[in-house]
Protein backbone atom coordinates (compact mmCIF):
# COMPACT_ATOMS: atom_id res chain seq x y z
CA UNK A 1 0.00 0.00 0.00
CA UNK A 2 1.27 3.49 -0.60
CA UNK A 3 2.57 5.52 2.30
CA UNK A 4 -0.12 7.07 4.79
CA UNK A 5 0.13 9.39 7.86
CA UNK A 6 -0.84 7.31 10.84
CA UNK A 7 -3.67 7.71 12.89
CA UNK A 8 -3.80 7.22 16.19
CA UNK A 9 -4.23 3.32 16.99
CA UNK A 10 -7.64 2.79 18.66
CA UNK A 11 -6.83 -1.17 19.68
CA UNK A 12 -3.94 -2.36 21.57
CA UNK A 13 -3.17 -5.41 23.98
CA UNK A 14 -5.25 -4.12 26.97
CA UNK A 15 -7.86 -2.46 24.30
CA UNK A 16 -9.23 -4.66 21.43
CA UNK A 17 -12.17 -4.70 19.61
CA UNK A 18 -13.75 -7.89 20.55
CA UNK A 19 -13.50 -10.55 18.21
CA UNK A 20 -15.69 -14.14 18.06
CA UNK A 21 -18.39 -15.12 20.24
CA UNK A 22 -18.66 -13.49 23.78
CA UNK A 23 -21.41 -12.68 26.41
CA UNK A 24 -23.14 -9.81 26.33
CA UNK A 25 -22.92 -9.24 30.18
CA UNK A 26 -19.58 -9.88 30.51
CA UNK A 27 -17.69 -6.77 32.17
CA UNK A 28 -19.17 -3.06 32.69
CA UNK A 29 -23.00 -3.73 31.50
CA UNK A 30 -25.15 -0.69 29.71
CA UNK A 31 -28.84 -1.56 30.96
CA UNK A 32 -31.45 -0.63 28.66
CA UNK A 33 -32.68 2.21 31.65
CA UNK A 34 -30.15 4.51 30.59
CA UNK A 35 -31.76 4.85 27.04
CA UNK A 36 -34.60 6.56 28.98
CA UNK A 37 -35.66 9.73 27.87
CA UNK A 38 -35.88 11.62 31.36
CA UNK A 39 -32.07 10.66 31.90
CA UNK A 40 -31.05 13.27 28.17
CA UNK A 41 -33.36 15.96 30.31
CA UNK A 42 -31.84 16.02 33.41
CA UNK A 43 -29.42 18.45 30.98
CA UNK A 44 -31.93 20.06 28.80
CA UNK A 45 -31.84 23.60 31.24
CA UNK A 46 -28.21 24.10 31.50
CA UNK A 47 -26.58 26.12 29.38
CA UNK A 48 -22.88 24.74 29.06
CA UNK A 49 -20.32 23.59 26.23
CA UNK A 50 -21.20 19.92 25.56
CA UNK A 51 -18.12 17.73 26.78
CA UNK A 52 -15.68 16.63 24.09
CA UNK A 53 -16.27 12.68 23.98
CA UNK A 54 -13.01 10.74 23.33
CA UNK A 55 -12.68 7.13 22.15
CA UNK A 56 -9.17 5.37 22.88
CA UNK A 57 -7.13 5.77 25.70
CA UNK A 58 -5.67 8.96 27.74
CA UNK A 59 -2.38 8.55 25.42
CA UNK A 60 -4.61 8.21 22.20
CA UNK A 61 -7.92 9.30 21.66
CA UNK A 62 -10.14 10.28 18.70
CA UNK A 63 -13.41 12.50 19.46
CA UNK A 64 -16.71 10.76 19.11
CA UNK A 65 -17.86 10.20 15.90
CA UNK A 66 -21.97 9.44 15.75
CA UNK A 67 -21.20 8.50 12.00
CA UNK A 68 -18.51 6.03 12.83
CA UNK A 69 -21.07 4.21 15.67
CA UNK A 70 -23.61 4.49 12.70
CA UNK A 71 -21.80 3.09 9.83
CA UNK A 72 -21.07 0.32 12.34
CA UNK A 73 -24.49 -0.48 12.80
CA UNK A 74 -25.09 -0.80 9.41
CA UNK A 75 -22.22 -2.68 8.99
CA UNK A 76 -23.51 -5.00 11.23
CA UNK A 77 -26.95 -5.18 9.00
CA UNK A 78 -29.16 -2.42 11.00
CA UNK A 79 -31.15 -0.18 7.85
CA UNK A 80 -29.89 3.59 7.57
CA UNK A 81 -32.81 4.95 9.52
CA UNK A 82 -32.31 2.68 12.72
CA UNK A 83 -27.97 3.14 12.85
CA UNK A 84 -28.80 6.68 12.89
CA UNK A 85 -31.91 6.78 15.80
CA UNK A 86 -29.45 4.02 17.44
CA UNK A 87 -26.19 6.37 17.12
CA UNK A 88 -28.18 9.54 19.01
CA UNK A 89 -28.99 7.16 22.02
CA UNK A 90 -26.06 5.80 22.25
CA UNK A 91 -24.21 9.52 22.28
CA UNK A 92 -26.74 10.43 24.50
CA UNK A 93 -26.63 7.90 26.84
CA UNK A 94 -22.46 8.87 27.04
CA UNK A 95 -23.37 12.02 27.43
CA UNK A 96 -24.93 11.43 30.78
CA UNK A 97 -22.21 9.81 32.34
CA UNK A 98 -19.20 11.49 34.05
CA UNK A 99 -17.02 10.13 31.82
CA UNK A 100 -15.56 11.59 28.82
CA UNK A 101 -13.38 9.23 27.77
CA UNK A 102 -14.07 5.41 26.34
CA UNK A 103 -12.29 2.53 24.86
CA UNK A 104 -13.32 1.22 21.46
CA UNK A 105 -13.86 -2.09 23.64
CA UNK A 106 -17.01 -0.46 26.06
CA UNK A 107 -18.18 1.65 23.12
CA UNK A 108 -18.55 -1.81 21.02
CA UNK A 109 -20.52 -3.62 24.09
CA UNK A 110 -22.73 -0.64 24.35
CA UNK A 111 -23.27 -0.50 20.51
CA UNK A 112 -23.84 -4.53 20.78
CA UNK A 113 -26.39 -4.32 23.85
CA UNK A 114 -28.79 -1.19 21.95
CA UNK A 115 -29.06 -3.25 19.24
CA UNK A 116 -29.91 -6.53 21.28
CA UNK A 117 -32.84 -4.58 22.64
CA UNK A 118 -33.74 -2.52 19.37
CA UNK A 119 -32.52 -4.78 16.40
CA UNK A 120 -32.49 -8.55 17.93
CA UNK A 121 -29.79 -10.89 18.53
CA UNK A 122 -28.39 -11.08 14.80
CA UNK A 123 -27.61 -8.05 14.55
CA UNK A 124 -26.08 -7.65 18.78
CA UNK A 125 -23.80 -10.65 17.78
CA UNK A 126 -22.25 -9.13 14.31
CA UNK A 127 -21.89 -6.14 16.29
CA UNK A 128 -19.67 -8.27 18.36
CA UNK A 129 -18.17 -10.01 15.99
CA UNK A 130 -17.25 -6.95 13.43
CA UNK A 131 -14.08 -4.79 13.58
CA UNK A 132 -15.92 -1.51 14.57
CA UNK A 133 -15.52 1.56 12.02
CA UNK A 134 -13.85 3.52 14.42
CA UNK A 135 -11.11 0.70 14.99
CA UNK A 136 -8.18 1.02 12.59
CA UNK A 137 -7.53 -2.19 10.92
CA UNK A 138 -3.28 -2.11 10.38
CA UNK A 139 -1.33 -3.34 7.37
CA UNK A 140 1.43 -5.06 7.36
CA UNK A 141 3.79 -3.61 4.97
CA UNK A 142 8.00 -3.30 4.72
CA UNK A 143 8.43 -0.12 5.83
CA UNK A 144 5.93 -0.55 8.84
CA UNK A 145 2.16 -0.81 10.17
CA UNK A 146 0.11 1.68 8.46
CA UNK A 147 -3.68 2.43 9.02
CA UNK A 148 -6.38 0.88 6.51
CA UNK A 149 -7.50 3.66 4.27
CA UNK A 150 -10.53 3.74 1.81
CA UNK A 151 -8.86 6.79 0.00
CA UNK A 152 -5.48 5.35 -0.43
CA UNK A 153 -6.71 2.30 -1.82
CA UNK A 154 -9.36 4.02 -4.35
CA UNK A 155 -6.70 6.20 -5.81
CA UNK A 156 -4.28 2.73 -6.63
CA UNK A 157 -7.85 1.49 -8.15
CA UNK A 158 -8.03 4.95 -9.78
CA UNK A 159 -5.06 3.56 -11.85
CA UNK A 160 -6.52 0.33 -13.07
CA UNK A 161 -9.44 2.25 -14.82
CA UNK A 162 -12.29 2.84 -12.67
CA UNK A 163 -13.72 6.73 -12.02
CA UNK A 164 -13.31 8.41 -8.62
CA UNK A 165 -16.64 7.53 -7.53
CA UNK A 166 -16.23 3.78 -8.74
CA UNK A 167 -12.66 3.66 -6.57
CA UNK A 168 -14.41 4.80 -3.52
CA UNK A 169 -17.32 2.12 -4.01
CA UNK A 170 -14.97 -0.97 -4.72
CA UNK A 171 -12.80 0.44 -1.79
CA UNK A 172 -15.59 1.06 0.43
CA UNK A 173 -16.81 -2.88 -0.54
CA UNK A 174 -13.23 -4.03 0.86
CA UNK A 175 -13.42 -1.90 4.07
CA UNK A 176 -17.01 -3.94 4.99
CA UNK A 177 -15.56 -7.21 4.02
CA UNK A 178 -12.31 -6.36 6.38
CA UNK A 179 -14.20 -5.15 9.33
CA UNK A 180 -17.52 -8.06 8.43
CA UNK A 181 -14.35 -10.35 9.06
CA UNK A 182 -13.23 -9.28 12.43
CA UNK A 183 -10.03 -8.60 11.17
CA UNK A 184 -7.53 -6.03 13.40
CA UNK A 185 -4.78 -6.52 10.55
CA UNK A 186 -3.79 -8.03 7.33
CA UNK A 187 -0.73 -8.32 5.44
CA UNK A 188 -0.64 -6.48 1.95
CA UNK A 189 -0.70 -9.22 -0.12
CA UNK A 190 -4.12 -10.12 1.36
CA UNK A 191 -5.40 -6.69 0.89
CA UNK A 192 -4.69 -6.94 -2.59
CA UNK A 193 -6.20 -10.70 -2.92
CA UNK A 194 -9.51 -9.33 -1.40
CA UNK A 195 -9.24 -5.88 -3.46
CA UNK A 196 -8.67 -8.35 -6.41
CA UNK A 197 -11.77 -10.67 -5.91
CA UNK A 198 -13.97 -7.65 -4.79
CA UNK A 199 -13.43 -6.27 -8.91
CA UNK A 200 -13.77 -9.44 -10.32
CA UNK A 201 -16.77 -9.88 -8.39
CA UNK A 202 -18.32 -6.46 -9.58
CA UNK A 203 -16.65 -5.49 -12.69
CA UNK A 204 -14.95 -9.18 -14.07
CA UNK A 205 -11.63 -10.69 -14.79
CA UNK A 206 -9.66 -8.11 -16.47
CA UNK A 207 -9.99 -5.21 -13.69
CA UNK A 208 -8.82 -7.96 -11.74
CA UNK A 209 -5.86 -8.86 -13.63
CA UNK A 210 -4.86 -5.11 -14.42
CA UNK A 211 -5.16 -4.19 -10.65
CA UNK A 212 -2.89 -7.25 -10.07
CA UNK A 213 -0.52 -5.92 -12.71
CA UNK A 214 -0.30 -2.61 -11.39
CA UNK A 215 0.29 -3.57 -7.69
CA UNK A 216 3.24 -6.38 -9.17
CA UNK A 217 4.89 -3.87 -11.00
CA UNK A 218 4.41 -0.51 -8.96
CA UNK A 219 6.09 2.51 -10.44
CA UNK A 220 6.23 0.68 -14.15
CA UNK A 221 4.20 1.60 -17.50
CA UNK A 222 2.50 -0.84 -18.23
CA UNK A 223 0.63 -1.20 -21.85
CA UNK A 224 -3.06 -2.97 -22.21
CA UNK A 225 -2.72 -5.77 -25.43
CA UNK A 226 -5.59 -5.02 -28.05
CA UNK A 227 -5.94 -8.61 -28.29
CA UNK A 228 -7.08 -9.94 -24.88
CA UNK A 229 -6.78 -6.59 -22.81
CA UNK A 230 -4.15 -7.89 -20.46
CA UNK A 231 -1.40 -5.56 -19.36
CA UNK A 232 2.09 -6.48 -19.78
CA UNK A 233 5.40 -4.08 -19.16
CA UNK A 234 6.53 -1.27 -21.57
CA UNK A 235 9.71 -2.66 -23.52
CA UNK A 236 12.05 -0.34 -25.10
CA UNK A 237 14.14 -2.91 -26.22
CA UNK A 238 10.66 -4.14 -28.32
CA UNK A 239 9.93 -0.20 -29.59
CA UNK A 240 13.69 -0.26 -31.13
CA UNK A 241 13.01 -3.59 -32.47
CA UNK A 242 9.93 -2.39 -34.49
CA UNK A 243 11.68 0.85 -35.30
CA UNK A 244 14.59 -0.54 -36.91
CA UNK A 245 12.38 -2.82 -38.78
CA UNK A 246 10.60 0.03 -40.13
CA UNK A 247 14.01 1.25 -41.34
CA UNK A 248 14.77 4.08 -38.53
CA UNK A 249 18.63 4.73 -37.82
CA UNK A 250 19.29 3.27 -34.83
CA UNK A 251 20.14 6.34 -32.69
CA UNK A 252 17.07 7.43 -33.61
CA UNK A 253 15.14 4.55 -32.70
CA UNK A 254 16.75 4.96 -29.36
CA UNK A 255 15.75 8.22 -28.67
CA UNK A 256 12.06 8.07 -30.10
CA UNK A 257 11.95 5.04 -27.52
CA UNK A 258 13.43 7.07 -24.87
CA UNK A 259 11.35 10.20 -25.11
CA UNK A 260 8.14 7.74 -25.93
CA UNK A 261 8.38 6.13 -22.19
CA UNK A 262 9.27 8.78 -20.53
CA UNK A 263 6.41 11.03 -21.76
CA UNK A 264 4.19 7.92 -21.24
CA UNK A 265 5.49 7.57 -17.53
CA UNK A 266 5.38 11.53 -17.00
CA UNK A 267 1.08 10.77 -17.33
CA UNK A 268 -1.49 10.35 -14.48
CA UNK A 269 -1.99 6.96 -16.04
CA UNK A 270 0.04 4.23 -15.37
CA UNK A 271 -1.53 1.72 -18.02
CA UNK A 272 -1.54 2.92 -21.63
CA UNK A 273 -3.43 1.37 -24.91
CA UNK A 274 -0.81 0.50 -27.86
CA UNK A 275 -2.62 2.93 -29.88
CA UNK A 276 -1.30 5.35 -27.23
CA UNK A 277 1.93 4.37 -27.76
CA UNK A 278 1.69 4.17 -31.61
CA UNK A 279 0.15 7.46 -31.67
CA UNK A 280 3.14 9.00 -29.64
CA UNK A 281 5.91 7.30 -31.67
CA UNK A 282 3.89 8.83 -34.78
CA UNK A 283 3.91 11.72 -34.11
CA UNK A 284 7.67 11.62 -32.72
CA UNK A 285 9.29 10.12 -36.32
CA UNK A 286 7.21 13.03 -38.27
CA UNK A 287 9.24 15.30 -36.57
CA UNK A 288 12.73 13.26 -36.67
CA UNK A 289 12.70 12.00 -40.21
CA UNK A 290 9.56 12.84 -41.76
CA UNK A 291 6.00 11.27 -42.74
CA UNK A 292 7.56 8.67 -45.13
CA UNK A 293 8.65 6.86 -42.12
CA UNK A 294 5.86 7.57 -39.62
CA UNK A 295 3.49 6.14 -42.18
CA UNK A 296 6.14 2.96 -43.03
CA UNK A 297 5.69 2.47 -39.02
CA UNK A 298 2.11 2.78 -38.87
CA UNK A 299 2.44 -0.45 -41.80
CA UNK A 300 4.64 -2.49 -39.87
CA UNK A 301 2.77 -2.13 -36.72
CA UNK A 302 -0.40 -3.40 -39.05
CA UNK A 303 1.65 -6.36 -39.73
CA UNK A 304 2.10 -7.31 -36.31
CA UNK A 305 -1.46 -7.73 -35.82
CA UNK A 306 -2.36 -8.63 -39.36
CA UNK A 307 -6.37 -8.43 -40.00
CA UNK A 308 -5.19 -11.82 -41.62
CA UNK A 309 -2.66 -14.40 -40.94
CA UNK A 310 0.89 -13.86 -42.61
CA UNK A 311 2.93 -16.44 -44.38
CA UNK A 312 6.13 -15.38 -45.51
CA UNK A 313 7.81 -18.19 -47.50
CA UNK A 314 11.51 -17.94 -48.20
CA UNK A 315 12.78 -20.42 -50.49
CA UNK A 316 16.89 -21.00 -52.21
CA UNK A 317 18.97 -23.59 -51.96
CA UNK A 318 21.51 -24.89 -49.41
CA UNK A 319 24.16 -23.01 -48.04
CA UNK A 320 22.26 -19.50 -48.97
CA UNK A 321 22.00 -18.35 -45.58
CA UNK A 322 18.14 -19.19 -45.46
CA UNK A 323 17.66 -20.04 -41.89
CA UNK A 324 19.51 -16.92 -40.67
CA UNK A 325 17.70 -14.77 -43.04
CA UNK A 326 14.61 -16.30 -41.76
CA UNK A 327 15.10 -15.83 -38.11
CA UNK A 328 15.78 -12.56 -38.96
CA UNK A 329 12.76 -11.69 -40.78
CA UNK A 330 10.86 -12.84 -38.47
CA UNK A 331 12.53 -11.12 -35.53
CA UNK A 332 11.89 -7.60 -37.02
CA UNK A 333 8.47 -8.31 -38.08
CA UNK A 334 7.67 -9.50 -34.51
CA UNK A 335 6.60 -13.48 -35.83
CA UNK A 336 7.28 -15.82 -33.20
CA UNK A 337 6.75 -19.14 -35.41
CA UNK A 338 9.80 -19.86 -38.09
CA UNK A 339 9.42 -23.62 -39.42
CA UNK A 340 12.16 -25.05 -41.67
CA UNK A 341 11.04 -27.29 -44.89
CA UNK A 342 13.69 -29.63 -43.76
CA UNK A 343 11.85 -30.34 -40.41
CA UNK A 344 8.72 -31.34 -42.25
CA UNK A 345 10.53 -33.36 -44.76
CA UNK A 346 11.93 -35.29 -41.25
CA UNK A 347 8.85 -35.80 -39.79
CA UNK A 348 7.28 -37.64 -43.35
CA UNK A 349 10.44 -39.69 -43.38
CA UNK A 350 9.86 -41.37 -40.12
CA UNK A 351 6.36 -42.05 -41.50
CA UNK A 352 7.42 -43.54 -44.74
CA UNK A 353 9.52 -45.98 -45.55
CA UNK A 354 12.70 -45.43 -48.19
CA UNK A 355 11.27 -48.58 -50.33
CA UNK A 356 7.61 -46.71 -50.43
CA UNK A 357 9.30 -43.15 -51.38
CA UNK A 358 12.99 -43.73 -51.75
CA UNK A 359 13.52 -40.09 -52.90
CA UNK A 360 12.20 -38.30 -49.77
CA UNK A 361 14.70 -40.33 -47.95
CA UNK A 362 18.10 -38.28 -49.73
CA UNK A 363 18.61 -34.84 -50.33
CA UNK A 364 17.18 -32.40 -53.00
CA UNK A 365 20.58 -32.28 -54.75
CA UNK A 366 21.23 -36.22 -54.91
CA UNK A 367 17.47 -37.22 -55.25
CA UNK A 368 18.15 -38.34 -58.28
CA UNK A 369 20.02 -41.26 -57.46
CA UNK A 370 16.91 -42.76 -56.25
CA UNK A 371 15.28 -42.61 -59.48
CA UNK A 372 18.21 -44.40 -61.18
CA UNK A 373 16.42 -48.35 -61.77
CA UNK A 374 18.05 -51.07 -60.19
CA UNK A 375 20.93 -52.70 -61.77
CA UNK A 376 21.75 -49.22 -63.68
CA UNK A 377 25.34 -47.66 -63.70
CA UNK A 378 25.14 -44.73 -61.59
CA UNK A 379 26.80 -41.73 -63.28
CA UNK A 380 29.18 -39.98 -61.19
CA UNK A 381 27.02 -36.68 -61.96
CA UNK A 382 23.27 -36.28 -63.35
CA UNK A 383 22.14 -34.39 -66.62
CA UNK A 384 20.07 -31.42 -65.99
CA UNK A 385 16.80 -33.10 -66.61
CA UNK A 386 18.10 -35.57 -64.41
CA UNK A 387 18.80 -33.53 -61.81
CA UNK A 388 15.71 -31.60 -61.80
CA UNK A 389 13.72 -34.77 -61.97
CA UNK A 390 14.41 -36.41 -58.35
CA UNK A 391 14.34 -32.79 -57.07
CA UNK A 392 10.85 -32.31 -58.36
CA UNK A 393 9.95 -35.17 -56.76
CA UNK A 394 10.61 -34.43 -53.44
CA UNK A 395 9.41 -31.12 -54.02
CA UNK A 396 5.93 -32.33 -54.42
CA UNK A 397 5.79 -35.14 -51.60
CA UNK A 398 7.19 -32.31 -49.20
CA UNK A 399 4.23 -30.04 -50.38
CA UNK A 400 1.92 -32.44 -48.69
CA UNK A 401 3.35 -32.06 -45.15
CA UNK A 402 3.74 -27.86 -46.18
CA UNK A 403 0.71 -27.31 -46.78
CA UNK A 404 -0.79 -29.03 -43.60
CA UNK A 405 1.43 -27.04 -41.49
CA UNK A 406 0.04 -24.02 -43.36
CA UNK A 407 -3.37 -24.61 -42.98
CA UNK A 408 -3.06 -25.51 -39.19
CA UNK A 409 -1.05 -21.87 -38.73
CA UNK A 410 -3.89 -19.98 -40.59
CA UNK A 411 -6.55 -21.76 -38.66
CA UNK A 412 -4.93 -20.86 -35.56
CA UNK A 413 -4.72 -17.11 -36.68
CA UNK A 414 -1.17 -17.95 -36.49
CA UNK A 415 1.52 -15.95 -38.11
CA UNK A 416 4.67 -18.08 -40.01
CA UNK A 417 7.63 -17.49 -41.66
CA UNK A 418 8.62 -20.65 -43.77
CA UNK A 419 12.50 -21.30 -45.04
CA UNK A 420 13.83 -24.17 -47.37
CA UNK A 421 14.65 -25.53 -50.64
CA UNK A 422 11.25 -27.13 -50.75
CA UNK A 423 9.65 -23.72 -51.45
CA UNK A 424 9.53 -23.60 -55.16
CA UNK A 425 7.59 -21.35 -57.35
CA UNK A 426 4.77 -23.27 -58.98
CA UNK A 427 4.47 -26.01 -56.70
CA UNK A 428 2.66 -24.21 -53.71
CA UNK A 429 -0.93 -24.63 -53.82
CA UNK A 430 -3.03 -21.74 -54.03
CA UNK A 431 -6.34 -23.22 -52.02
CA UNK A 432 -3.62 -24.23 -49.15
CA UNK A 433 -3.09 -20.04 -48.34
CA UNK A 434 -6.97 -19.21 -48.37
CA UNK A 435 -7.56 -16.72 -45.52
CA UNK A 436 -4.03 -15.45 -45.50
CA UNK A 437 -1.53 -12.87 -46.65
CA UNK A 438 1.00 -14.71 -48.37
CA UNK A 439 4.76 -12.99 -49.46
CA UNK A 440 6.78 -15.60 -51.44
CA UNK A 441 10.27 -14.87 -51.98
CA UNK A 442 13.06 -17.03 -52.93
CA UNK A 443 17.17 -16.46 -51.55
CA UNK A 444 20.04 -16.79 -53.95
CA UNK A 445 23.75 -15.96 -53.85
CA UNK A 446 24.95 -14.98 -57.52
CA UNK A 447 28.50 -15.26 -56.39
CA UNK A 448 30.22 -19.36 -56.59
CA UNK A 449 32.93 -18.13 -54.51
CA UNK A 450 30.77 -16.57 -51.73
CA UNK A 451 28.68 -19.10 -52.35
CA UNK A 452 31.54 -22.07 -51.49
CA UNK A 453 32.77 -19.95 -48.32
CA UNK A 454 29.19 -19.86 -47.00
CA UNK A 455 29.38 -23.39 -47.21
CA UNK A 456 32.49 -23.74 -44.96
CA UNK A 457 31.61 -21.10 -42.66
CA UNK A 458 28.47 -23.32 -41.73
CA UNK A 459 31.04 -26.58 -41.88
CA UNK A 460 33.05 -24.79 -38.57
CA UNK A 461 30.17 -23.12 -36.75
CA UNK A 462 28.53 -26.68 -36.73
CA UNK A 463 31.15 -28.71 -35.51
CA UNK A 464 30.75 -30.63 -39.24
CA UNK A 465 27.57 -31.84 -38.22
CA UNK A 466 27.05 -30.79 -41.40
CA UNK A 467 30.02 -32.50 -43.66
CA UNK A 468 32.05 -29.89 -46.12
CA UNK A 469 32.93 -32.59 -48.12
CA UNK A 470 29.73 -33.37 -49.35
CA UNK A 471 27.87 -30.25 -49.93
CA UNK A 472 31.43 -29.88 -52.41
CA UNK A 473 30.78 -32.82 -53.87
CA UNK A 474 27.22 -31.49 -55.19
CA UNK A 475 28.45 -28.27 -55.26
CA UNK A 476 27.60 -28.06 -59.64
CA UNK A 477 24.38 -29.37 -58.97
CA UNK A 478 23.25 -27.06 -55.75
CA UNK A 479 24.74 -24.24 -58.61
CA UNK A 480 21.92 -26.18 -61.14
CA UNK A 481 19.19 -25.99 -59.06
CA UNK A 482 19.67 -22.16 -57.87
CA UNK A 483 19.37 -21.38 -61.51
CA UNK A 484 16.16 -23.44 -62.07
CA UNK A 485 14.46 -21.34 -58.78
CA UNK A 486 15.38 -18.31 -60.67
CA UNK A 487 13.92 -18.90 -63.77
CA UNK A 488 10.69 -20.42 -61.80
CA UNK A 489 11.02 -16.94 -59.97
CA UNK A 490 10.96 -14.30 -62.96
CA UNK A 491 8.22 -17.14 -64.37
CA UNK A 492 6.40 -17.01 -61.30
CA UNK A 493 6.83 -12.96 -60.30
CA UNK A 494 8.67 -14.19 -57.09
CA UNK A 495 10.98 -11.50 -55.52
CA UNK A 496 14.55 -12.69 -55.71
CA UNK A 497 16.93 -11.51 -52.94
CA UNK A 498 20.26 -11.40 -54.25
CA UNK A 499 22.22 -9.65 -51.33
CA UNK A 500 25.46 -10.67 -50.28
CA UNK A 501 24.66 -9.42 -45.90
CA UNK A 502 22.30 -10.64 -44.14
CA UNK A 503 21.36 -6.95 -42.80
CA UNK A 504 20.65 -5.97 -46.27
CA UNK A 505 18.78 -8.91 -47.53
CA UNK A 506 16.74 -8.30 -44.54
CA UNK A 507 15.79 -4.78 -45.11
CA UNK A 508 14.70 -6.19 -48.52
CA UNK A 509 12.62 -8.85 -47.55
CA UNK A 510 11.12 -6.30 -44.92
CA UNK A 511 10.39 -3.90 -47.86
CA UNK A 512 8.89 -6.77 -50.25
CA UNK A 513 6.76 -7.97 -46.84
CA UNK A 514 5.66 -4.45 -46.75
CA UNK A 515 4.64 -3.60 -50.05
CA UNK A 516 2.90 -6.97 -50.86
CA UNK A 517 0.76 -6.50 -47.79
CA UNK A 518 -0.22 -2.78 -48.10
CA UNK A 519 -1.39 -4.96 -51.59
CA UNK A 520 -2.99 -7.89 -50.78
CA UNK A 521 -5.23 -5.93 -48.19
CA UNK A 522 -8.58 -5.34 -49.16
CA UNK A 523 -9.19 -1.62 -49.49
CA UNK A 524 -12.22 -2.20 -45.65
CA UNK A 525 -8.83 -3.92 -44.00
CA UNK A 526 -6.50 -0.84 -45.52
CA UNK A 527 -8.88 2.00 -44.20
CA UNK A 528 -9.64 0.47 -40.90
CA UNK A 529 -5.84 -0.10 -39.89
CA UNK A 530 -4.05 3.07 -41.46
CA UNK A 531 -7.05 5.46 -42.03
CA UNK A 532 -7.96 6.90 -45.09
CA UNK A 533 -5.14 9.96 -45.41
CA UNK A 534 -2.44 7.05 -44.61
CA UNK A 535 -3.53 4.36 -46.78
CA UNK A 536 -3.53 6.62 -49.66
CA UNK A 537 0.19 8.23 -49.05
CA UNK A 538 1.32 4.15 -48.48
CA UNK A 539 -0.58 3.05 -52.75
CA UNK A 540 0.88 6.58 -54.15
Amino acid sequence: MPSVRPRPRLHSAGNTALSGPQRLDSGPRFTAAFFHPRVSSLFSGVFMPAPILRIGTPQHAMPFSRGLVAESLMNAGATTAQASALSRRIEQELRAGRRTLFSPLELQRLMAEAAQDTLGEEVAGQVIRQTPAFVDIMVRAKRGDLPFSRGVLARTLEDAGLSGREAYSVASAVDLELRQRGLQEIGVRELDQIAEHTLAKIYGEHLRLTYRYLQQNRGKLGVISEEDGMPAPFSKGLLVQSLLAAGVAPDVARKVARVTQRDLRGSDDRLVRRAQIREKVEALLRDEVGPDVSARYRLLRVIRTPPRPLIVLLGGVSGTGKSLLAAEIAYRLGISRVASTDSIREVMRAMVSPALLPTLHASTFNAWEALVPPGQTRPAHPTREELLAGFRDQVQQVSVGLSAVVRRSIQEGTSLVLEGVHLVPGYIEPAAFQGALLVPMLVGLPDEEEHRRHFESRDTETAASRPLHRYMRYFEEIRTMQDELKRLARQYDVPMLDSETLDESADRAVELVLRQVMVALTPEEREAALGEEMAAQLLS
